[in-house]
Order: structure tokens, then C-alpha cells, then sequence
């Protein structure tokens, strides 16, 4: 029976997927709340970063981040904490003079009062004496120039009497004043201390020079007490300028850091292209040897196609030589003495055979005679087979008229390790160093045509 379409089940239809798709905001609104790779902003220097990297941001790349000085352990904005090193009063320092490590700056200064290896300026410095001393050398070098300390003493205060006159800015300031009464005081008082010091009375009497010139100073230091007015706007104008200074420094901080983030991604990249190519070199170290041992097989395996296709299994075998010439030449020379003919058989599962050529002869016939061995080698069906070797063995050279060939037999010595069962891959040869002599083929030799040879073996397969 056909059913009618009804407006109940359309209307059920879009409330279920009005269902669905608000579940699905909701959905999504949940999740980028949570989203790992939601982009947030810094708090502290307004960048946006992902979310799963915010803690990292905070706590290491974040330049408005907070730091612990880790040696008197305040708390300073990551911007300031190089600045703070050169003044922080906990910070390690080292002695130039005797070496000391790790002595406090707070304790800096009087370590270099009392070390006897630290060099210091010495105390007329301010009226022009430039000599570096160390402390244990102080004292001698202030009584060996005691007359040029004077002189220097004498000409700072008739240079500040000259200067009365002049305006406020070209007068000497009041601290150098003070510099150069403290080095007067200092020097009476060590000019007493060496008895080379005389009262006001005795030096009025005497009319010393060295009275006049403290009477000098002294006059000139109560000219100076105006002088420290101009002082604060000096030290407001140098801290404009050190305010100045750490705002390019921390621009140049974050431009390092920036650098050395980008050099870390570069090393990184090239660490991970460096293993790669260490991966695809390796590989194709392998490659080469599956190549090589591949090529090695596939010369088994040409060897065994040739044995195959030249073997013979009735105990005769006919070798051809060619290129006759050429090879007898290597041979003369040493390049390549002697040859060896492909394998045959006595039958399928018999004996394994070869021949042993010598085209400028070996031995007795080195020079005169080819020289040609039989050998036994070592086959596949030894096991079956009696040993030692006592077959009747024929060699001969093929005459191409088919006249008269060149004939050896012999019959093995039973004795002999060369016709035992071969342990190697083949038996020590024994054969006919005097085989034929070379001069059958000299000339128009009927033995030599085309420059190629024909050697013939046959074994005799009686009793087998």
C-alpha cells in the first residue's frame, strides 16, 4: 500500500539537524577556548603567541619578562638585568694585582686598599701626577718625588689663583678644590711624619716655601664652596644621556636575541639536513656493496655458463686457442705464464678435468717447448668416485691437415699427490714440459692457421 509524504517528519528532520549544528558550535566554541595553536596575547610585551608555547614565551623568549640577579637574588626586568651586573654589589669580581677571585664589589674597595699587588693612582693625581703604583711601592715612589709633588702643588695653586678672575663656568669645581686640599693636607702630614715638616712660627722665621704654598691653598679653598651649584644639572644631564644609552642597549639586546634565535633554527635545519644526508650516504654505501656483490654473482655465474657450455662429460676434450701470437707474447713477457682450459668430465658424475698451457714452456722446456699439464680438479661427485686417479691420460696437438699430430700419453703415478682426491680446487699439474717444440710453429706451420691452436685431451674410461 502506498504511504503518504507528511509535514510531521519534515519538520522532525530540521529540528534534528538544528540540533546538530548547534551542538557542533558549541563544540567548536569549546575548543578553541582550548585550542593548543589558538593564538593569545603576552601580557607583559603584547606579542601574540600560540597557546601551547605561553609558558615556554614566559619564561624564556618573553624580553619583558622578570629575572632573579643570581648573586643578590632582586628581581629586575630581563632588559635591565646586564645593566644591573655592572653595578650590583654582590657581583664577583677578580683582583688584577694578586689574582683573587670572586671578591664582592662591596668589598672590592677595601680589598684593593690592603692588597700590596693592587695598582693605584697615585694621591697627586689631581694636580697632575699620573704615575700607577702598586700599594706596596706607594710609599717609596711618594718620597722619591716628593720636590716634583711640590712643583705640582705650587703650579695647581697659582693656576687657581689666575682663574679668580675668570667667569663661574671656566673656574676649577669645588670637588677637584677639595682634591687638591686633601693631597696639601696629606703632604704635611707626611712631611711631618719625616721630620722635613716646620711649624707656622719657624716657617715665618725661615720664609720657607712650603709654608707660603699651604697658606696659598688654603686661601683658595674658601673661594670654592659655590662651586658644587652647577653639579646637579651636570648628573641630571648624564642621566638623560645613561637613560638614553640602556634604550639602545635593550633595542640591541632584542636584536641579538632575535639573531641568535634565527642562527639556533639555521643550526638546527643544518643539523637535520647534515643526519640526512648521513642517512642517503649510508644507503648508498649499501647499495654499492648489494651492486658489487650482485656483480660478483653474476660473474659465478657467467663462469659456471662457460664451464657449462664448454664442458664435456666422455673424457675427451678439444681446446681452441686463438690469438695466438699475442698471447705467446704475454707469456714471454711474464704477464700471463700460463693458461688454463675449461673444465670436462669423464661422465656426468665423474671425474672433473682441465689442461695447463704453457705457450713459452715451464721448466726444462722454458723458452723451447710448449709445456702442457693435465689436472685433476676438485668435482661435485668426488665422494663416489675411486681414488687415486689411474686413468690412462692422452695430450695431443692437432695437426689442421690432419696428418701427423703431436702425441704424449702417460698413465698416473698412483704415488703422486696429483691424481689423489683433491682437497683445493684443483691438484698440483702433471703432465710434458717438453710437449712440442716452438719451432713446429714457426713459419707455415700446419699445426698453426688463422693464429689458432687446437689441443685435444682424451681420457681413457676403461674399468670405469
Amino acid at each position: 500500500m502506498r504511504t503518504s509524504y507528511t509535514p510531521t517528519l519534515k519538520i522532525s528532520f530540521i529540528a534534528l539537524n538544528n540540533a546538530t549544528g548547534w551542538r557542533a558550535a558549541h563544540l567548536l566554541t569549546s575548543h578553541e577556548g582550548k585550542c593548543e595553536r589558538s593564538l593569545v596575547q603576552c601580557q607583559a610585551c603584547q606579542e601574540m603567541i600560540q597557546l601551547s608555547e605561553k609558558e615556554q614565551h614566559s619564561e624564556r623568549e618573553c624580553p619583558e619578562r622578570n629575572l632573579n640577579c643570581r648573586y643578590c637574588k632582586l628581581s629586575f626586568s630581563f632588559k635591565h638585568i646586564k645593566a644591573h651586573d655592572e653595578i650590583c654589589q654582590k657581583f664577583p669580581l677578580q683582583c688584577e694585582g694578586c689574582g683573587k677571585k670572586k671578591i664582592l664589589r662591596e668589598k672590592f674597595a677595601d680589598h684593593a686598599r690592603s692588597c700590596s699587588k693592587y695598582k693605584s693612582s697615585c694621591r697627586f693625581s689631581a694636580v697632575g701626577c699620573n704615575v700607577i703604583v702598586e700599594n706596596e711601592k706607594m710609599l717609596h715612589h711618594e718620597q722619591g718625588s716628593m720636590a716634583e709633588h711640590l712643583r705640582m702643588l705650587l703650579a695647581a695653586v697659582q693656576s687657581l689663583r689666575e682663574r679668580e678672575g675668570q667667569p663661574r663656568s671656566l673656574q676649577v669645581p669645588h670637588s677637584k678644590a677639595q682634591e687638591l686640599g686633601s693631597s696639601i693636607r696629606e703632604l704635611e702630614q707626611r712631611l711631618g711624619s719625616l721630620g722635613l715638616y716646620c711649624s707656622a712660627e719657624e716657617e715665618e722665621e725661615e720664609g720657607g716655601a712650603a709654608a707660603t704654598l699651604l697658606s696659598l691653598a688654603d686661601r683658595q679653598l674658601n673661594g670654592y664652596s659655590g662651586k658644587a651649584q652647577a653639579l646637579p644639572k651636570l648628573c641630571e644631564a648624564l642621566a638623560r644621556k645613561l637613560s638614553t644609552f640602556e634604550n639602545i642597549v635593550c633595542v640591541l639586546n632584542r636584536e641579538v636575541e632575535k639573531s641568535s634565535l634565527t642562527l639556533e633554527a639555521y643550526s638546527q635545519q643544518h643539523r637535520l639536513d647534515q643526519e640526512s644526508m648521513d642517512s642517503l650516504t649510508h644507503k648508498v654505501r649499501q647499495m654499492e656493496r648489494s651492486l658489487a656483490m650482485k656483480d660478483l654473482a653474476i660473474a659465478e655465474l657467467e663462469q659456471k655458463f662457460k664451464e657449462q657450455e664448454f664442458s664435456t662429460y666422455d673424457g675427451i676434450f678439444i681446446w681452441k686457442i686463438g690469438d695466438f701470437t699475442r698471447k705467446r707474447q704475454d707469456a714471454r713477457e711474464g704477464r700471463t705464464p700460463a693458461m688454463f682450459s675449461p673444465g670436462f668430465y669423464t661422465s656426468k658424475y665423474g671425474y672433473k678435468m682441465c689442461m695447463r698451457l704453457y705457450l713459452n714452456g715451464d721448466g726444462t722446456g722454458r723458452g723451447t717447448h710448449l709445456s702442457l699439464f693435465f689436472v685433476v680438479m676438485k668435482g661435485n661427485s668426488d665422494a663416489l668416485l675411486k681414488w687415486p686417479f689411474n686413468q690412462k691420460v692422452t695430450l695431443m696437438l692437432l695437426d689442421q691437415n690432419n696428418r701427423e699430430h703431436v702425441i704424449d700419453a702417460f698413465r698416473p703415478d698412483v704415488t703422486s699427490s696429483s691424481f689423489q682426491r683433491p682437497v683445493s680446487e684443483m691438484n698440483i699439474a702433471s703432465g710434458c714440459p717438453l710437449f712440442c717444440p716452438l719451432a713446429k710453429l714457426e713459419g707455415k706451420s700446419s699445426y698453426l692457421r688463422d693464429d689458432t691452436i687446437f689441443i685435444k685431451a682424451i681420457v681413457d674410461l676403461t674399468g670405469l
